[in-house]
């Protein structure tokens, strides 16, 4: 099989932190990116939220909201239009 090589640009930042990782888990750059690409990744792994995490964030948001009252589980055209004559 036959290597072809390809230049990309990226900012310097992001170029960084991919070599970072791929040092950190003993890869080349090439072997990370292969494993990201595999696994369908499109962050790294250390990034990515549990739902735990993500129930917990929601929570926070939600804080303070117990008194606005729920919304309907329909709309009437009336509710949408309700400021246009």
């Amino acid at each position: 099989m036959e290597t072809q090589r390809t230049t990309i640009q990226i900012e310097q930042e992001l170029a960084n932190a991919i070599f970072a990782e791929a040092e950190a888990k003993g890869l080349s750059v090439d072997d990370y990116l292969r494993t990201l690409i595999a696994s369908g990744a499109s962050q790294p792994q250390s990034e990515q939220m549990n739902l735990d995490e993500v129930d917990r964030i929601l929570d926070e948001l939600s804080e303070g909201t117990e008194h606005v009252p729920a919304l309907p589980l329909t709309f009437s055209r009336e509710d949408i239009y309700f400021d246009h004559d």
